[in-house]
């Protein structure tokens, strides 16, 4: 079951988060710094993209996907010994009815917003982030320069987005106070959590997610818009 992959999940994402942090110490997230690329931000990206492909893998075994046509065939790619081997392609075609495209999440040292999964809103075609992955890991040595800061935190924000979109996940995330909601105890908001959005309840809280540079503001139905501004996180 995946939820017993979540506490490797999160701590990974967070060793993540750290170095991403520790090189904005030295160059900070603005316009002016977003083209700077480092072999720090190479291998900060290869490892983001890959616990995403990791995280998504062990996600589709909730069983809110079991109506996906052909999953049992797409769960089985992840163990292949031979091709078809499971890829990005399949993930868009598991994935895409969760409406990721449709989800901002927050760097919240800089107040700002962007989409990371925007491309999954058509049936084909992946993130820029991602053809950048490939081909630093394709070719390390003559790639490198394109793993970007502005590259590299869109990868990060997109890690972060699937690590709380991930249902089996939620509990964890409660328990580390990665999720969190006003006037609720902890199992209540396990509980108001383990549905997906958008969340049905008579509470008229706000439900977020936040880590030290990312924040997602959960749709409810008293609150059915995301974000506007990074003042909910705080």
């Amino acid at each position: 079951m995946a939820s017993h992959h979540a506490d490797t999940a999160i701590e990974s994402f967070l060793e993540l988060e750290r170095r991403l942090e520790h090189f904005t110490r030295t160059i900070p997230f603005a316009p002016e710094h977003l083209r700077v690329h480092s072999p720090l931000l190479a291998s900060l990206l290869l490892d983001a993209c890959s616990l995403i492909e990791t995280v998504l893998k062990s996600a589709m075994d909730n069983s809110r996907y079991d109506a996906v046509a052909n999953i049992a065939q797409l769960r089985a790619r992840r163990y292949a010994a031979a091709p078809p081997f499971l890829n990005i392609n399949d993930l868009r075609v598991v994935f895409r009815a969760d409406m990721l495209y449709a989800k901002p999440v927050w760097y919240l040292p800089h107040g700002s917003s962007s989409f990371p999964w925007y491309v999954w809103r058509q049936a084909n075609g992946n993130p820029s982030w991602w053809k950048t992955y490939n081909e630093v890991k394709h070719s390390r040595f003559e790639n490198s320069r394109f793993a970007s800061l502005g590259t590299t935190t869109h990868a990060m924000k997109a890690l972060f987005l699937v690590l709380v979109q991930t249902l089996d996940y939620r509990e964890r995330l409660v328990d580390r106070g990665m999720i969190r909601r006003d006037k609720r105890t902890i199992n209540n908001l396990k509980a108001d959590v383990a549905q997906w959005e958008t969340t049905q309840d008579n509470w008229n809280t706000l439900i977020v997610a936040t880590s030290s540079l990312f924040g997602y503001r959960f749709l409810h139905q008293a609150h059915p818009a995301h974000a506007k501004d990074a003042s909910v996180f705080l």
